[in-house]
């Protein structure tokens, strides 16, 4: 058996005087432990969040939308060669037009700003997820209907089968009294809820049809949706570029990323300054490794004394109290990465932390940790051990055989 085996046998056993569960090696395990949880939580935390906000923004929008400058409408026949082109395009998945236009609602004496999107049900289900995000009654294509999000029903106060009305300045009528805005009068059929705050508060979907007599647009589209197959979403800034070259002036096109570049900018900034400070935590708890560490060389300097002169050197003293450190610091970065992710569960699951979605958007927390969140917090945890564990052995060099041993004979 190797010498530096024999003793780390002898100081971790459990009859060991000073072993591996010692107070001093508890503390310093639990130091880290808590620091490692806390990174893994964090990091999970806006990991989840920037997972939902992602999700609910490709689910109720589509990957690349194609419209005309200056708000200008698409015509019938402009339509049609766009089709021919997007039919051509492998990455694309499916297409729907829609109209976007800004309104006002009011039932009763309660009114709201909205944006009314006009579409047609069947498509839309084809390149976005908005039939799934509904809570109550359903999309009626026939008819003056329209679905609003929870968050307009409850400013407007109204519920399925109540009747609203809808006020544009578009195309207003003239009078002697001046210009009269279009009005028309809509069965709210569902109400909709996707979790994000914006879309809640503020979209409305009516059919098709119905909102081109409203707006007076004949059969015009604001824009073209576009989903993308679920393989090339990630490339969606290239390939909406590419169908921009393919149709050109004056048409141009926008991606989830780009419409969303500033949003997801900041929660990366975010995510690594959080990752930054909290990873603090963990270096404060390798500085107790480190005095843990010293203490240990301290009080077993005759051991070390009596191990030098019966030849061992000094890399194998080194190597048995390195091990020890190394084999406490693993020890509390294993056990914070479980506690963490056990944690980051029970507040998905359990929805403990209450949040307001009109300051944070979702209205839900998620914790979700990637496999690179895990590989990178071990990686920086085990940095800060390694480092730890090394800088007091260069004390063990400096210690004096016949010193310790006449200190061991008085």
């Amino acid at each position: 058996m190797k010498l530096s085996n024999f003793f780390l046998k002898k100081y971790f056993s459990l009859s060991g005087k000073k072993d591996f569960f010692s107070f001093n090696s508890l503390i310093s395990i639990l130091g880290i432990t808590i620091g490692v949880m806390a990174l893994t939580v964090s990091l999970g935390l806006f990991s989840g969040y920037q997972n939902v906000i992602q999700d609910i923004i490709i689910g109720v929008n589509s990957h690349i939308y194609i419209m005309k400058y200056e708000n200008e409408l698409i015509e019938d026949f402009e339509y049609e060669k766009i089709e021919t082109m997007l039919d051509s395009t492998s990455s694309v998945q499916s297409y729907a037009p829609y109209i976007y236009s800004e309104c006002m609602s009011s039932n009763d004496d309660y009114i709201a700003g909205i944006i009314l999107r006009g579409i047609n049900y069947e498509k839309e289900c084809e390149v976005t997820q908005f039939q799934q995000y509904l809570t109550e009654g359903s999309f009626n294509s026939q008819g003056k209907n329209i679905v609003i999000g929870d968050k307009i029903a409850k400013r407007l106060h109204a519920e399925v089968g109540d009747t609203i009305s809808l006020i544009s300045p578009l195309n207003a009528n003239m009078s002697l009294a001046g210009m009269i805005p279009k009005t028309i009068k809509v069965c709210v059929s569902g109400i909709f809820s996707s979790g994000m705050y914006e879309f809640d508060n503020s979209l409305v979907f009516i059919n098709m049809n119905t909102i081109q007599n409203f707006l007076d647009i004949g059969n015009t589209f604001s824009g073209i949706s576009i989903r993308l197959t679920p393989d090339q979403i990630e490339y969606s800034p290239e390939i909406a570029d590419s169908i921009r070259q393919n149709l050109s002036f004056p048409f141009y096109t926008s991606d989830w990323k780009s419409m969303n570049k500033n949003l997801f900018s900041m929660l990366e900034l975010e995510k690594w300054v959080i990752f930054i400070i909290i990873a603090l935590i963990v270096i404060v708890a390798g500085f107790g490794l480190t005095s843990v560490l010293i203490m240990n060389i301290f009080d077993r300097r005759k051991e070390i004394g009596i191990l030098k002169s019966m030849g061992a050197t000094n890399k194998i003293v080194q190597t048995i109290f390195f091990s020890r450190n190394i084999l406490v610091g693993f020890s509390g970065i294993i056990l914070g990465m479980i506690c963490g992710s056990i944690f980051a569960k029970i507040l998905t699951v359990t929805n403990i932390i209450q949040i307001q979605s009109d300051v944070y958007m979702i209205d839900r927390l998620v914790v979700k940790n990637h496999f690179i969140d895990y590989l990178l917090i071990f990686a920086v945890a085990s940095i800060i051990v390694f480092v730890s564990a090394s800088v007091p052995l260069k004390r063990i060099k400096k210690m004096d055989v016949v010193s310790i041993i006449n200190e061991t004979k008085r």
